[in-house]
């Protein structure tokens, strides 16, 4: 039963997207994906990596200009060389479990979707 979403809109006005299922409802109104959607808004800050690593090049080009204008020692820029290298890899690791946690969530969804018809495609 695909058409248009019965749900109102918090501003009163009907909501225009298609509904899916068969409870007449879109994926953003239907109850069953209320915590996915309130995961997705407190990820809102998704370019919270993207903002880290942009701090941490203009940390490494200002450690670079630094060293090579003599204001700091090549010793004490290693071990801050080292420190900012090791805030990257934790970065981009936050990246790679938050992306692989999407997959799986995406994938369970899929396994659990009614439109999957003939049971059990996706299981083993």
């Amino acid at each position: 039963m695909n058409g248009q979403c019965t749900a109102t809109k918090r501003n009163g006005e009907a909501c225009t997207l298609p509904a899916v299922g068969h409870h007449a409802l879109c994926w953003a109104h239907d109850p069953k994906n209320a915590d996915k959607r309130r995961r997705g808004q407190s990820r809102g800050g998704r370019g919270k990596p993207t903002t880290e690593i942009r701090d941490l090049k203009k940390q490494l080009e200002d450690l670079a200009t630094d060293v090579l204008a003599g204001n700091v020692e090549r010793g004490n820029a290693v071990v801050v060389n080292q420190i900012l290298n090791t805030r990257l890899r934790a970065v981009e690791l936050e990246r790679k479990v938050r992306e692989q946690e999407e997959i799986i969530e995406r994938l369970a969804a899929l396994e659990q979707s009614p439109e999957q018809k003939g049971g059990s495609r996706w299981r083993a």
